[in-house]
């Protein structure tokens, strides 16, 4: 995905339940038997939750403004191929035999592991004014001054604080002690 404007993003969930859709009907080369289906929901599975981490880091970030609407989509189409995929992953464990291993049931597992991790945890993003990993932010004037703003509005530490561990307490005390300080 190139962008996360809400119409780009109902289309990827209109093309995502398209390809659901039309997998579990038989259609495609890639859904051709059952091994094939698992692999390719565990395919689905995982472009969902790139797109999804993807759409939190811009946010995050500030490249793009977050967006309640994109949120649920997003929530919403992961809930339902999460719960296509287990009905289906339930039924290859039905249909697996003594002679035979569906080897698309290993990827879906993991697929499936990652996904429900990442629903099951799911913190709505903002951008952020604390310390963070270095990434190229491309801030308008407008998001530092509010930034600045936000940080200088947070309260001072109290004169007498010291961390709690015992290293960082060491270096705030050399600190404290050096001139003109």
């Amino acid at each position: 995905m190139t962008t996360f404007d809400i119409a780009d993003i109902r289309g990827f969930a209109a093309d995502l339940d398209e390809r659901m859709n039309r997998c579990d009907n038989g259609e495609g080369m890639e859904c051709a038997d059952l091994d094939g289906t698992l692999r390719h929901y565990a395919a689905l599975c995982r472009e969902l939750r790139k797109n999804i981490r993807s759409w939190g880091r811009a946010v995050f970030t500030g490249r793009i403004a977050f967006d309640p609407e994109v949120e649920k989509v997003f929530r919403d189409e992961g809930k339902q191929l999460y719960s296509r995929a287990v009905q289906l992953l339930d039924f290859g464990d039905r249909a697996e035999g003594v002679c035979y291993m569906l080897d698309g049931q290993i990827f879906l597992r993991a697929a499936l592991f990652d996904l429900q991790k990442l629903l099951n945890h799911w913190v709505t993003p903002q951008l952020a004014i604390g310390p963070s990993a270095r990434q190229k932010n491309t801030l308008t004037p407008e998001q530092v001054a509010e930034a600045r703003r936000r940080i200088a509005a947070l309260p001072p530490l109290p004169a007498d604080w010291e961390p709690t561990d015992p290293r960082l307490k060491m270096r705030i005390n050399k600190l404290r002690k050096r001139p003109g300080n």
